[in-house]
Protein backbone atom coordinates (compact mmCIF):
# COMPACT_ATOMS: atom_id res chain seq x y z
CA UNK A 1 0.00 0.00 0.00
CA UNK A 2 1.38 3.21 -1.17
CA UNK A 3 1.26 6.18 1.29
CA UNK A 4 1.34 10.20 -0.27
CA UNK A 5 4.45 11.73 0.48
CA UNK A 6 5.24 13.15 4.03
CA UNK A 7 8.33 13.90 6.17
CA UNK A 8 6.91 10.60 8.09
CA UNK A 9 8.03 8.15 4.97
CA UNK A 10 10.51 10.57 2.91
CA UNK A 11 13.29 8.52 4.35
CA UNK A 12 11.34 5.33 5.52
CA UNK A 13 13.00 2.17 6.27
CA UNK A 14 11.35 -0.63 3.54
CA UNK A 15 8.47 -2.54 4.69
CA UNK A 16 10.48 -5.70 5.42
CA UNK A 17 12.88 -4.16 7.40
CA UNK A 18 10.21 -2.12 9.46
CA UNK A 19 8.83 -5.88 10.19
CA UNK A 20 11.72 -7.06 11.40
CA UNK A 21 12.53 -4.28 13.64
CA UNK A 22 8.95 -4.57 14.97
CA UNK A 23 9.47 -8.33 15.40
CA UNK A 24 12.96 -7.72 17.40
CA UNK A 25 11.36 -4.91 19.89
CA UNK A 26 8.33 -7.45 20.49
CA UNK A 27 10.87 -9.93 21.44
CA UNK A 28 12.65 -7.50 23.56
CA UNK A 29 9.59 -6.55 25.72
CA UNK A 30 8.60 -10.02 25.58
CA UNK A 31 11.49 -11.07 26.99
CA UNK A 32 11.55 -7.89 29.31
CA UNK A 33 7.80 -8.40 30.45
CA UNK A 34 8.70 -12.36 30.95
CA UNK A 35 11.31 -11.25 33.39
CA UNK A 36 8.97 -8.87 35.13
CA UNK A 37 5.98 -10.98 35.56
CA UNK A 38 7.85 -14.00 36.78
CA UNK A 39 10.28 -12.24 38.82
CA UNK A 40 11.92 -14.43 42.39
CA UNK A 41 9.77 -11.80 44.43
CA UNK A 42 5.77 -12.95 45.23
CA UNK A 43 5.37 -9.72 47.17
CA UNK A 44 4.20 -6.52 44.55
CA UNK A 45 6.67 -3.49 44.36
CA UNK A 46 5.06 -0.89 46.62
CA UNK A 47 3.47 2.01 44.86
CA UNK A 48 2.76 2.75 41.26
CA UNK A 49 5.86 0.21 39.35
CA UNK A 50 6.30 -1.14 36.08
CA UNK A 51 5.83 -4.65 37.32
CA UNK A 52 2.39 -3.81 39.67
CA UNK A 53 1.26 -1.96 35.83
CA UNK A 54 2.34 -5.42 33.64
CA UNK A 55 0.49 -7.29 36.50
CA UNK A 56 -2.41 -5.68 36.52
CA UNK A 57 -2.51 -5.47 32.45
CA UNK A 58 -1.65 -9.52 32.31
CA UNK A 59 -4.49 -10.13 34.42
CA UNK A 60 -7.00 -8.16 32.59
CA UNK A 61 -6.37 -9.64 29.29
CA UNK A 62 -6.12 -13.05 30.84
CA UNK A 63 -9.35 -12.95 32.62
CA UNK A 64 -10.63 -11.20 29.14
CA UNK A 65 -9.47 -14.98 27.21
CA UNK A 66 -10.80 -16.64 30.13
CA UNK A 67 -14.37 -15.35 29.75
CA UNK A 68 -14.00 -15.09 25.70
CA UNK A 69 -12.62 -19.07 24.95
CA UNK A 70 -13.16 -20.89 27.93
CA UNK A 71 -11.16 -23.37 29.89
CA UNK A 72 -8.51 -23.81 27.45
CA UNK A 73 -7.75 -19.82 26.90
CA UNK A 74 -4.50 -20.22 28.38
CA UNK A 75 -3.15 -22.45 25.16
CA UNK A 76 -3.90 -19.52 23.08
CA UNK A 77 -2.46 -16.67 25.27
CA UNK A 78 1.14 -17.15 23.45
CA UNK A 79 -0.35 -16.35 20.40
CA UNK A 80 -2.92 -13.82 21.49
CA UNK A 81 -0.34 -11.66 23.15
CA UNK A 82 2.09 -12.05 20.15
CA UNK A 83 -0.27 -10.80 18.32
CA UNK A 84 -1.25 -7.92 20.66
CA UNK A 85 2.25 -6.98 21.40
CA UNK A 86 3.91 -6.68 18.15
CA UNK A 87 0.62 -4.90 16.66
CA UNK A 88 0.62 -2.37 19.41
CA UNK A 89 4.37 -1.66 18.43
CA UNK A 90 4.08 -1.89 15.10
CA UNK A 91 0.96 1.06 15.32
CA UNK A 92 3.42 2.90 17.26
CA UNK A 93 6.06 2.78 14.92
CA UNK A 94 3.73 4.67 12.72
CA UNK A 95 4.49 8.38 14.63
CA UNK A 96 8.01 8.32 14.72
CA UNK A 97 9.35 9.93 11.64
CA UNK A 98 11.97 7.82 9.27
CA UNK A 99 10.29 4.27 10.24
CA UNK A 100 7.36 2.62 7.90
CA UNK A 101 4.93 1.24 10.44
CA UNK A 102 4.21 -2.29 9.10
CA UNK A 103 0.51 -2.06 10.45
CA UNK A 104 0.49 0.37 7.57
CA UNK A 105 0.86 -1.90 4.86
CA UNK A 106 -2.28 -3.98 3.88
CA UNK A 107 0.12 -6.85 3.63
CA UNK A 108 0.94 -7.13 7.16
CA UNK A 109 -2.24 -6.86 8.36
CA UNK A 110 -3.62 -9.40 5.35
CA UNK A 111 -1.42 -12.12 7.15
CA UNK A 112 -1.90 -11.78 10.89
CA UNK A 113 -5.76 -11.67 9.61
CA UNK A 114 -5.21 -15.11 7.77
CA UNK A 115 -3.59 -16.67 10.87
CA UNK A 116 -5.81 -15.04 13.38
CA UNK A 117 -8.97 -16.55 11.13
CA UNK A 118 -7.07 -19.99 10.32
CA UNK A 119 -6.21 -20.85 14.05
CA UNK A 120 -9.89 -20.02 15.22
CA UNK A 121 -11.17 -22.42 11.94
CA UNK A 122 -8.06 -24.69 13.09
CA UNK A 123 -9.16 -24.56 16.74
CA UNK A 124 -12.91 -25.94 16.11
CA UNK A 125 -11.50 -29.00 14.20
CA UNK A 126 -9.25 -29.89 16.64
CA UNK A 127 -12.14 -29.06 19.40
CA UNK A 128 -15.01 -30.05 17.74
CA UNK A 129 -13.85 -32.57 14.61
CA UNK A 130 -14.70 -32.12 11.46
CA UNK A 131 -18.08 -33.10 11.56
CA UNK A 132 -18.92 -31.07 14.62
CA UNK A 133 -17.13 -27.79 12.32
CA UNK A 134 -19.53 -28.96 9.88
CA UNK A 135 -22.48 -29.10 12.24
CA UNK A 136 -21.24 -25.53 13.42
CA UNK A 137 -20.95 -24.09 10.16
CA UNK A 138 -24.38 -25.60 9.50
CA UNK A 139 -26.86 -25.11 12.60
CA UNK A 140 -30.17 -25.80 12.69
CA UNK A 141 -32.41 -28.64 10.17
CA UNK A 142 -30.55 -30.38 8.34
CA UNK A 143 -32.62 -29.63 5.39
CA UNK A 144 -31.52 -26.28 5.98
CA UNK A 145 -27.51 -26.70 5.60
CA UNK A 146 -27.50 -26.06 1.73
CA UNK A 147 -28.59 -22.82 2.47
CA UNK A 148 -26.86 -21.93 6.10
CA UNK A 149 -24.03 -22.94 4.94
CA UNK A 150 -22.44 -20.94 2.22
CA UNK A 151 -23.94 -17.98 4.17
CA UNK A 152 -22.20 -18.95 6.72
CA UNK A 153 -18.70 -19.74 5.16
CA UNK A 154 -18.95 -16.68 3.52
CA UNK A 155 -18.98 -14.47 6.72
CA UNK A 156 -16.17 -16.45 7.99
CA UNK A 157 -13.89 -15.42 4.99
CA UNK A 158 -15.71 -11.72 5.43
CA UNK A 159 -13.61 -12.63 8.38
CA UNK A 160 -10.42 -12.11 6.61
CA UNK A 161 -11.07 -8.75 5.17
CA UNK A 162 -13.04 -7.18 8.37
CA UNK A 163 -9.37 -7.50 10.33
CA UNK A 164 -7.68 -6.01 7.93
CA UNK A 165 -9.20 -3.67 6.12
CA UNK A 166 -10.15 -2.00 10.12
CA UNK A 167 -6.54 -1.76 11.27
CA UNK A 168 -5.15 -0.52 7.49
CA UNK A 169 -7.76 2.26 6.99
CA UNK A 170 -7.56 3.22 10.87
CA UNK A 171 -3.59 3.19 10.68
CA UNK A 172 -4.08 4.70 7.42
CA UNK A 173 -6.15 7.88 8.36
CA UNK A 174 -4.13 8.28 11.88
CA UNK A 175 -0.72 8.60 9.49
CA UNK A 176 -2.71 11.17 6.79
CA UNK A 177 -3.73 13.13 9.97
CA UNK A 178 -0.41 13.58 11.41
CA UNK A 179 0.90 14.48 8.30
CA UNK A 180 -1.59 17.30 7.14
CA UNK A 181 -0.93 18.95 10.35
CA UNK A 182 2.70 18.39 10.53
CA UNK A 183 3.25 19.75 7.39
CA UNK A 184 0.29 21.94 5.71
CA UNK A 185 0.00 24.33 8.60
CA UNK A 186 1.90 27.40 9.90
CA UNK A 187 4.82 27.28 11.96
CA UNK A 188 2.65 27.89 15.94
CA UNK A 189 0.40 25.59 14.58
CA UNK A 190 2.87 22.60 13.30
CA UNK A 191 4.50 23.06 16.99
CA UNK A 192 1.46 23.05 19.08
CA UNK A 193 -1.62 20.77 17.59
CA UNK A 194 0.56 18.14 16.47
CA UNK A 195 1.11 17.45 19.92
CA UNK A 196 -2.49 16.69 20.53
CA UNK A 197 -2.68 14.80 17.37
CA UNK A 198 -0.12 12.39 18.53
CA UNK A 199 -1.31 11.96 21.90
CA UNK A 200 -4.82 10.82 19.98
CA UNK A 201 -2.68 9.04 17.43
CA UNK A 202 -1.00 7.06 20.40
CA UNK A 203 -4.73 6.50 22.02
CA UNK A 204 -5.77 5.15 18.04
CA UNK A 205 -2.66 2.84 18.50
CA UNK A 206 -3.33 1.27 21.68
CA UNK A 207 -7.13 0.67 20.66
CA UNK A 208 -6.32 -0.60 17.11
CA UNK A 209 -4.13 -3.30 19.00
CA UNK A 210 -6.50 -4.19 21.51
CA UNK A 211 -9.77 -4.73 18.70
CA UNK A 212 -7.85 -6.75 16.53
CA UNK A 213 -6.92 -9.19 19.19
CA UNK A 214 -9.95 -8.75 21.11
CA UNK A 215 -12.12 -9.93 18.08
CA UNK A 216 -9.28 -12.52 17.02
CA UNK A 217 -10.08 -14.00 20.69
CA UNK A 218 -13.64 -13.90 19.85
CA UNK A 219 -13.52 -16.12 17.09
CA UNK A 220 -11.02 -18.58 18.40
CA UNK A 221 -14.09 -18.61 21.27
CA UNK A 222 -16.75 -18.91 18.74
CA UNK A 223 -15.02 -21.68 17.48
CA UNK A 224 -14.35 -23.80 20.57
CA UNK A 225 -17.85 -22.53 22.16
CA UNK A 226 -19.79 -26.23 21.27
CA UNK A 227 -17.45 -27.95 23.57
CA UNK A 228 -18.14 -26.40 26.47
Amino acid sequence: MVHAPSIFNAFAIPPLAAVGVSVVLTLLVAWRVGATVTGDSLVPSPGISLRNMIEVLFEGICGLAEDSIGHDWAKYMPYLGTLGLFILISNLLNLVPGFGAPTGFIETNLAWAIISVMTSEIASMRVQGLAGWARHMAPGPIWLAPLIFPIEFFSHLVRFFSLTIRLTANMFADHTLLTMFLGSFGAFIALVIPWAVLGLGMFICFVQAFIFTFLSMLYIGMGVEESH
